[in-house]
């Protein structure tokens, strides 16, 4: 919901609908006669402050009840709550002194790994539910590496999609797949280049994924509990899928909102279930080769 309304904000330039002015807006709690800008970004902040309040409860409450009995649980409560902190100062940051695009694109970088740790905290404690332990998958270490390497690359395609958007270079190539019709392969240093790298490391991604799709299969000879990374990473595929169409109609449609806020919906998604493989890889069972 947050990295939603965000987007929103960014995709409609509301980041300035309450001035300079933080926590409040325009100096005020409720700001009269507000214009369409001011009730996106407000609204955002209300959203964000509630939804962190409830982070925080969420942590201290799996701390106390499960940090006994799940190893994980301590360290995702302290992520969750340090993300969701970080996230609203970044923000905070960002309406008082300004930002530059780098930094503003971080921002999203950081709702993402606040998602994903409220999201792995949230697994953990139904795996306790479920199975009072943590769900252990056997893997080799070739094939975790590869896990580990693929979220840092994965966060790095992320951050230049975020980079995109803040640097204002969405309809920097007009055409899809090529950049432009006289310029299929623009200079990277130029806008249009920066936009087109993004699609290279995406297109990377994709294969990289092909690849670990195929992996995980045959690695369920080895361990049954793998059918659920290769679930993971089978899931994974349909969003970075629907990723790359939701990123072409970006460009077709001259950024509308809604096709917009599924292309950040589709690599929340993703981002989250890569975060769950990461969790798995990095429980002590393994194999060696």
């Amino acid at each position: 919901m947050i990295t939603l309304m965000g987007a929103i904000v960014t995709t409609t330039d509301s980041g300035d609908g309450c001035g300079n002015s933080w926590p409040l807006c325009y100096g005020k709690i409720l700001p009269p006669q507000p214009e369409m800008e001011t009730i996106i970004e407000y609204s955002h902040r209300i959203v964000s402050t509630v939804l962190g309040i409830m982070v925080i409860i969420l942590a201290f409450w799996a701390w106390k009840k499960l940090s006994r009995h799940m190893r994980e649980t301590k360290t995702l409560a302290i992520l969750s709550v340090f993300f969701i902190i970080f996230q609203g100062l970044l923000g905070a940051g960002a309406v008082i002194w300004g930002q530059s695009a780098t930094v503003l694109a971080l921002h999203f970088g950081i709702s993402l790994l606040s998602i994903a740790a409220v999201f792995l905290l949230t697994v953990v404690i139904f795996e306790y539910d479920k199975y009072e332990k943590e769900l252990v998958v056997r893997i080799d270490s070739k094939f975790k590496f590869n896990v580990y390497a693929f979220f840092i690359y994965l966060y790095i395609v992320v951050y230049s999609g975020a980079l995109i958007r803040h640097t204002k270079t969405s309809l920097a190539c007009a055409s899809w797949p090529i950049c432009n019709k006289d310029d299929w392969f623009p200079a990277l240093n130029s806008l249009a280049g920066i936009h087109f790298a993004h699609r290279i490391l995406a297109f990377l991604l994709f294969i990289w994924l092909i690849y670990l799709v195929i992996k995980s299969k045959q690695l369920k000879n080895l361990d049954e509990n793998i059918s659920v990374v290769h679930r993971a990473f089978v899931y994974s595929l349909i969003f970075i899928v629907l990723q790359i169409i939701s990123g072409a109609f970006v460009v077709f449609t001259k950024i509308n909102l809604f096709i917009s806020l599924a292309h950040g919906f589709f690599i929340s998604c993703l981002f989250v279930i890569i975060s769950y493989v990461l969790l798995l890889s990095t429980r002590q069972a393994f194999i060696r080769e």
